[in-house]
């Protein structure tokens, strides 16, 4: 394997991110298996789920709905990529934000390709946490856009 970057790694790189999204949202959980090396870790509140079974068991669980990315940060190093990227999430079926955050990934180049060999999962917001602050705004910020403060 090289140590070099190219155009390919990134391409590719991008393409994991969107997949693993895509996957969840489609509940492909057999196809988002194998966007992870044998030993990935998943960390997310607070705890580590170590391996794809442990990982797999944990995402096939959680909500459906509609997962949306930012423009990632990559920064590649020979056979190993540091991403962090942006991430909301919308639950199905009323398409309702319920969360926010951001992933910090470690990815693995193998035979196969790039690899999730580490994915935290930071929640900056919750559904019950917005709600509840939602409940606390007693008039809107503006009745209409030219009222919108600049």
């Amino acid at each position: 394997m090289s140590d070099e970057c190219t155009c390919g790694d990134l391409r590719a790189i991008l393409a994991l991110q969107a997949q693993f999204c895509q996957l969840c949202d489609l509940a492909k959980w057999a196809e988002m298996r194998e966007l992870f090396t044998e030993d990935a870790v998943l960390h997310v509140f607070g705890k580590d789920y170590v391996g794809k079974d442990a990982i797999m068991r944990f995402i096939s669980r959680r909500h459906l709905g509609k997962h949306m990315l930012s423009a990632p940060d990559i920064e590649i190093d020979g056979d190993e990529a540091r991403v962090v990227v942006d991430h909301t999430f919308y639950r199905y079926p009323d398409l309702v934000l319920f969360g926010a955050g951001v992933y910090k990934d470690i990815l693995r180049r193998t035979d196969a390709g790039w690899k999730f060999a580490r994915r935290e999962i930071e929640v900056h917001g919750h559904h019950v946490e917005m709600t509840a602050a939602a409940k606390q705004r007693t008039k809107p910020i503006a009745d209409t856009l030219e009222e919108v403060p600049s």
